[in-house]
């Protein structure tokens, strides 16, 4: 995330100085497209039509000009940290899908025409728009078209290999338990941390579907024990062990586990689902 530093160690006339500037309301981060030219224009200055940003421009004698700045002219945005992306997560962590949907598309349009542009974005809006979609259990052809767009278009490996996932989380919901399978071994092949997390999860859903419990467990399991500074992927993790115990007849480790989603993860949407399943 890119917030201001401590100032810890400015002489006190500079600190003053950036106090003053906060006063007067001079912006830390801009929201700016910088040209290739050198120049820069500022977000609020100019609307996007077509392949091109466009400034309207008053005229001395009356009236008003539009100047138009080709979309392959922008070489970076200067842009801090939208608040929709926090946001986003937030909801989708609380299991309201349709509002993060809502809250993620318009930041997600904005960015669209600069997916690949340093400064951007448009990757992690993607990819919460796309988690927004599952969560919001959306029809399988929005979000089997949300995850080829990012494959398609995003640069980050993270991001396309949990979108590969996504794909295969489709297959899962639609009982293609095979291909499922299948889709997943290929990916999981020299992925990210976070993409290898999250095929452990689907692995546990497939075989919790089949009714093979150990097998889900030990899925489950591997996502706290090798990943544990994933924290947003602890709750599922936890839910399916819960369901795992569950399912081969340990109802005391199962009930701890449901406990366990509740006690650490009290906001979460899993939390809630425990609290249903464990009767409590």
């Amino acid at each position: 995330m890119r917030f201001l530093r401590r100032a810890g160690g400015l002489h006190p006339a500079s600190i003053a100085a950036l106090l003053l500037g906060l006063a007067v309301g001079t912006p830390l981060s801009a929201q700016r497209y910088l040209l290739a030219n050198g120049s820069a224009l500022d977000a609020a200055d100019v609307t996007l039509k077509g392949d091109a940003l466009v400034q309207t421009r008053k005229l001395a004698g009356g009236g008003s000009m539009e100047q138009r700045f080709p979309l392959a002219t922008i070489t970076r945005l200067d842009w801090p940290e939208p608040t929709e992306l926090a946001e986003t997560a937030a909801l989708i962590t609380a299991g309201h899908g349709q509002a993060a949907l809502a809250k993620i598309t318009p930041l997600y349009r904005q960015f669209d025409p600069f997916p690949k542009t340093p400064g951007s974005w448009w990757t992690e809006a993607a990819m919460l728009r796309l988690r927004a979609l599952l969560a919001a259990g959306s029809p399988p052809v929005e979000i089997t078209a949300a995850a080829r767009d990012i494959m398609g278009r995003a640069t980050d490996p993270e991001a396309v290999g949990n979108a590969k996932l996504a794909l295969a989380e489709v297959d899962l919901r639609g009982g293609k338990d095979s291909i499922a399978d299948a889709l997943i071994d290929q990916i999981v092949t020299d992925a990210p941390a976070a993409v290898r997390a999250r095929a452990w999860l689907l692995r546990g859903d497939l075989a919790l579907k089949r009714k093979a419990y150990e097998q889900a467990l030990e899925a489950y399991l591997r996502v706290p024990a090798l990943f544990g500074t994933l924290d947003e992927l602890m709750p599922a993790a936890l839910l399916g062990s819960a369901r795992a115990y569950k399912g081969y007849g340990d109802k005391g480790r199962a009930e701890r586990a449901y406990l366990s989603v509740m006690d650490e993860y009290p906001n979460s949407a899993e939390a809630a689902v425990a609290k249903a399943e464990a009767g409590l």
